[in-house]
């Protein structure tokens, strides 16, 4: 795909539009790739961390351990003390591991150049700055005509501006012109709202919802919902506000 410029919805500071090239992704990216995912895979990270330790699962654990101890000191300072002690530790511990998953999952593919099956596309803004990027897997797999997007991210400051519009253009653009791919595939779960608004103003419909099938998805208890695209008759225009990522 040809790499071009795009006018985007106009800069926060409001002093003309945002301008932004879509290109594939270049042997010299690696370092601002990473550097973009670890920044999203914290964000999501702490989102996570937050949701799991609002479970009822984790709430009670946390009873039990809590009266355990208050019955085995006779004092409420002890449990008090330990309760404050892990809410100050394990919340930023449980934040990290689920940034070390995301970011494995999001880096899938990224780790060796040219892996097969998978291809990438970054933005970046007049300065020549990676602001953000997408992915898509599943290229050459005979069978389904299934391709996966995947790894959508943009920069914290961008958003808001349709960067992350501008990505998956350039993955549906990149399935249009692949022979027997007949659809799109994403997957989404409902920490991601702002993406869904936007994957549903680009055509993509949901799926049924359910819970993802790792120990992970289980302790976070985080549905999980596939959406699709069919290339096949789909020419759902883009009707979403323009500053809408």
């Amino acid at each position: 795909m040809e790499a071009k410029p795009t006018d985007l919805a106009d800069g926060a500071d409001g002093d003309g539009p945002l301008r932004v090239q879509v290109r594939p992704k270049a042997t010299g990216d690696e370092a601002a790739l990473r550097k973009l995912l670890e920044v999203v895979a914290a964000e999501m990270g702490s989102a996570l961390g937050a949701r799991m330790l609002r479970r009822p699962w984790f709430l009670l654990l946390l009873g039990c351990g809590f009266t355990l101890l208050a019955t085995s000191s006779r004092s409420l300072l002890l449990p008090l003390l330990v309760l404050a002690l892990f809410l100050a530790v394990g919340r930023p511990a449980l934040a990290h591991a689920w940034a070390l998953y995301a970011h494995q999952d999001m880096s899938l593919g990224l780790r060796a150049p040219g892996a097969p099956g998978f291809r990438f596309w970054v933005a970046e803004d007049t300065d020549g700055s990676v602001v953000g990027m997408v992915g898509v897997s599943g290229i050459g797999k005979s069978g389904d005509g299934e391709l996966e997007l995947r790894s959508l991210a943009v920069s914290h400051e961008h958003r808001g501006h349709g960067v992350g519009r501008a990505l998956c253009q350039a993955v549906l653009a990149f399935a249009r012109g692949s022979p027997g791919c007949r659809v799109v595939v994403l997957d989404t779960h409902m920490l991601h709202s702002p993406a869904q608004r936007l994957f549903s103003s680009l055509g993509f419909h949901p799926g049924p919802t359910c819970l993802q099938p790792t120990l992970s998805g289980f302790l976070a208890d985080l549905p999980v919902t596939r959406y699709h695209y069919s290339l096949t008759g789909n020419r759902t225009e883009d009707n979403s506000p323009a500053g809408e990522d």
